[in-house]
């Protein structure tokens, strides 16, 4: 198709053994699907509530974050998800994760905005905006997307 639009809804990604990813929430707070084609990944999630989003956007804002665990400032319940190949994870709007990759793996994977939950999605944006997130990390044309999920 034509046009210009965001292009995040597939993606391929490929993990050595012992990758990390750190701990994020996808831009604009959108929800991501995970699908590992094979090898395996583990996930580690925290809910996007109140306290957690906060503890999370002074974590990130902090001198010591590269060497300060995240989870390890939360009083709450985190969860642990691991994946084999030919699973599926769905991760909501808001949710803060890291990524662990126990064995090579190829991944199929996609973001997406939704009128589901708005609310977490303007959240994070607004998060993004007072944290000074670059624009070339923030999903694609966020606010006019807004305007048709909310429609």
């Amino acid at each position: 198709a034509g046009g210009t639009y965001p292009k995040v809804q597939h993606y391929c990604l490929t993990s050595a053994a012992g990758c990390f990813t750190d701990f994020h929430v996808d831009f604009g707070g959108t929800s991501v699907w995970y699908h590992v084609l094979s090898g395996q990944k583990t996930f580690i999630l925290v809910p996007p509530t109140e306290e957690n989003l906060q503890v999370y956007e002074d974590w990130l804002c902090s001198p010591d974050q590269d060497s300060t665990y995240f989870p390890n400032l939360l009083d709450g319940p985190i969860a642990k998800v691991h994946l084999v190949a030919g699973q599926t994870l769905l991760i909501p709007s808001g949710y803060i994760h890291g990524v662990h990759t126990p064995a090579d793996s190829i991944v199929l994977g996609g973001n997406f905005l939704h009128s589901l939950d708005m609310a977490m999605q303007i959240r994070i944006h607004s998060l993004e905006t007072r944290t000074m997130v670059p624009q070339k990390f923030r999903f694609p044309f966020f606010v006019q997307l807004m305007f048709y999920a909310g429609a």
